[in-house]
């Protein structure tokens, strides 16, 4: 179970950096029916979250942690985090996120996320229901 979390982190941080502009990386990460609830409350499926991430200009680093997984099944896994990026000049950090991606893997063996959501985090103080 160990070395199928650290896949997963390892798969969903390439996400992350320069594999996001890789068309066959999210081909093979992204399942078919992926599905993507944004932080801005859109849905996103597999072809637009494509051609999104291979349009992104956006050049700030993505840092992710706190991961914790939780398994589904023998092939689903659910995986949360913290993200939030930090700006390249000034070393800020903003746009800090509670995110949960689904990974299954598919016929072929390979895991596939299916489903991921980033929710913004709540600062302190501000955590009324």
């Amino acid at each position: 179970m160990n070395e199928i979390f650290k896949q997963l982190i390892q798969y969903e941080c390439q996400l992350h950096h320069a594999d996001r502009k890789n068309l066959i990386i999210l081909d093979q990460y992204l399942h078919t029916d992926f599905k993507e609830f944004t932080k801005s409350g859109r849905v996103v499926h597999k072809a637009e979250m494509i051609n999104a991430l291979l349009n992104d200009v956006d050049s700030d680093i993505i840092h992710a942690q706190d991961f914790q997984f939780q398994a589904l099944s023998n092939q689903g896994m659910l995986l949360t985090y913290l993200s939030y990026q930090i700006n390249t000049i000034t070393q800020d950090k903003y746009n800090f996120a509670l995110r949960s991606s689904i990974w299954i893997m598919n016929d072929q063996g390979l895991w596939q996320m299916i489903f991921h959501q980033g929710t913004p985090q709540v600062q302190a103080g501000d955590d009324k229901l």
